[in-house]
């Protein structure tokens, strides 16, 4: 959290007008500022909490509470050594596994400006319990972590797609209902009040430039439609549909981590949007699928190098520009890449028996 801290300095010196020369670097985040009405009901929940705290503090000690404002910071930084923590944990003896985590660059970029890490050590909590043999503790978690973002829904697919392979399905409805009650106890006010704050988008978003959609139109092979993202959901019932089929036709058993870093590689790649902090949910499934140092390297270093691209302008550097167009555009095309190849090297893995960390759950007869 000090080096993202640090690296926004230049947001805070007055006479910079850093706010309007790096629009990507200033633009405020979730966590300092608190949620607005529309993020999440459980963030609004804790921050509710932190703030009610912050008064008290603040009226017991007889300041103005500017000096608590940072509590939300320091509860992300809390979730990410949880994320390192169950991560060591996953990986077993391999505890280099967790030191490259703690280190990872993209943490400092995008971490601690937005509550994905948070539903992050929550995804990745209810995966431990699973693996472990605890299927309902799972599911509460789980339908904690989906009730701030709707990616960690990937484990409950891997959950239920490795009970449909084994014909056992006792565990993987338990994690189901824990998931759905959780998340109904969660947000049921919300869901009846405020309904229109949990729909689903319609498909009429706007195509984000780094997305896989805009990047293919740009290259002129793809049709027109394409760069509008009216392909979106068919790719991603596809790649669902591929992926359901490889884990039951798979000779050997896959790894739930396996399946859940497929799952998700498909829902990111269809996704209209592909921003920097995809790479935070990638990034742990990942290290426990892949463990190759190299591939790791490069693909943050490409993370790093197009998010400087995208925050640091021209016009934002005195005498010179930091990464041209036709830079950026191979930046992003490199980006996504890797999650194809991600997809694609671990579906191998899994087609040759190549078994991740986090292995099957224990079986309750």
């Amino acid at each position: 959290m000090l080096m993202a801290h640090l690296l926004r300095l230049p947001c805070r010196v007055p006479g910079w007008d850093a706010a309007e020369r790096l629009p990507g670097l200033c633009a405020p985040g979730t966590a300092p500022a608190g949620p607005a009405g529309e993020q999440p009901a459980l963030v609004g929940m804790l921050t509710g909490v932190l703030g009610w705290f912050s008064a008290r503090v603040a009226a017991l000690l007889g300041t103005d509470g500017t000096v608590l404002d940072g509590l939300p910071g320091l509860l992300l930084v809390l979730a990410w050594v949880g994320v390192v923590a169950v991560v060591s944990a996953l990986s077993g003896r391999r505890q280099v596994d967790a030191f490259v985590l703690a280190l990872s660059p993209v943490v400092v970029l995008v971490g601690f400006s937005a509550w994905d890490l948070l539903a992050v050590l929550l995804m990745l909590t209810a995966l431990l319990l699973h693996v472990r043999g605890r299927p309902l503790p799972a599911g509460i978690v789980l339908g904690l972590a989906a009730s701030v973002a709707l990616l960690p829904l990937v484990v409950l697919g891997a959950v239920l797609l490795q009970g449909l392979r084994d014909r056992y399905l006792r565990d993987a409805l338990v994690v189901l209902a824990g998931t759905a009650a959780t998340w109904l106890l969660v947000n049921g006010w919300t869901l009846l009040t405020a309904w229109e704050r949990l729909r689903p988008g319609d498909g009429s978003a706007a195509v984000g430039e780094a997305s896989l959609w805009r990047t293919w139109a740009r290259t002129g092979l793809g049709p027109e439609a394409a760069g509008t993202g009216a392909w979106a959901l068919p790719a991603l019932l596809l790649g669902l549909a591929a992926v359901l089929l490889l884990v039951l036709l798979a000779r050997w058993d896959p790894s739930v981590v396996q399946v859940s870093l497929l799952l998700l590689a498909v829902v990111v790649l269809a996704d209209r949007q592909h921003p920097l902090v995809h790479a935070l949910w990638l990034l742990p499934l990942v290290l426990l699928a892949r463990r190759r140092w190299v591939e790791l390297a490069a693909w943050q270093l490409v993370e790093v190098l197009w998010w400087t691209g995208l925050v640091l302008p021209g016009r934002a550097l005195p005498g010179g520009v930091l990464l041209g167009q036709d830079a950026q555009e191979w930046l992003t095309a490199a980006r996504l890449l890797f999650v194809v190849w991600f997809l694609v090297a671990v579906a191998v893995d899994v087609l040759r028996g190549r078994t991740a960390m986090g292995g099957a759950p224990a079986r309750h007869e």
